[in-house]
């Protein structure tokens, strides 16, 4: 019973390290402007990583009732299926996925719902959702 306890927690802990990664390491260019379309900014944090290494911008954006994601300038370690997810709070207890990483660098963008409530969904995080585990995070303000 150890043994099994002991492999399950080595495997946990290496589960979402950057040798495991399905992540494209290329950046991605985006070409949402928001000073070219007049968007209005919403929320913006600053992304840490916690436990992982993760860095940046991330800017909600409203140009004509379309609500835009941007995280720009952005770097984030490799990992296995990693999310961005808008959070209630920084365990995922409540969020939207708003899709895979795009990259591990570079301006990114992803459409959030119009209807989505900003403060309630606070938290733009960078989830491993195959292991359930934070990347990085965000608190929007």
């Amino acid at each position: 019973m150890n043994k099994l306890f002991l492999i399950l927690a080595i495997l946990l802990s290496v589960s979402c390290n950057k040798d495991e990664s399905n992540t494209p390491t290329k950046p991605v260019n985006s070409t949402f402007d928001p000073m070219a379309t007049g968007a209005t900014l919403l929320k913006q944090g600053t992304l840490t990583g916690v436990g992982h290494s993760v860095s940046g911008t991330a800017k909600i954006y409203n140009d004509v009732g379309k609500k835009i994601l941007v995280l720009d300038p952005f770097s984030a370690q490799n990992g296995p299926d990693l999310k961005i997810y808008l959070s209630t709070d920084q365990n995922a207890t409540k969020y939207i996925n708003l899709g895979p990483l795009m990259a591990t660098s570079g301006k990114q963008t992803y459409d959030v719902a119009a209807t989505t409530d900003l403060d309630q969904y606070k938290y733009v995080l960078v989830w491993c959702q195959q292991f359930s585990v934070l990347f990085g995070k965000s608190e929007l303000q």
